[in-house]
């Protein structure tokens, strides 16, 4: 018998992480890019709310934050806490 959702990795930005997402928002063209700016960045593979949750600080699962960070020219380490995962790869 197979559980019925199977267990997920998720990892949450740091203090200094959310800041770079803030910032990595205005860097294009002096614009703002929103939440919807990003979902659509993404094909609409990552949720709006799953990226308003991301910069809010809470977990997202690990490769939706990866789309995320990616999308906004970042990398993962800029923006998460290396050492509290040290079995993830990146």
């Amino acid at each position: 018998m197979t559980p019925a959702h199977k267990s997920r990795k998720s990892i949450a930005v740091t203090e200094t992480g959310k800041h770079k997402l803030r910032e990595a928002q205005k860097r294009r063209s002096g614009k703002r890019i929103t939440y919807e700016d990003i979902e659509e960045m993404l094909d609409f593979q990552v949720s709006r709310s799953t990226i308003e949750r991301f910069f809010r600080g809470k977990a997202v699962e690990v490769d939706n934050a990866i789309s995320i960070v990616e999308a906004l020219g970042l990398k993962l380490e800029d923006v998460v806490d290396i050492a509290v995962d040290r079995n993830h790869r990146m």
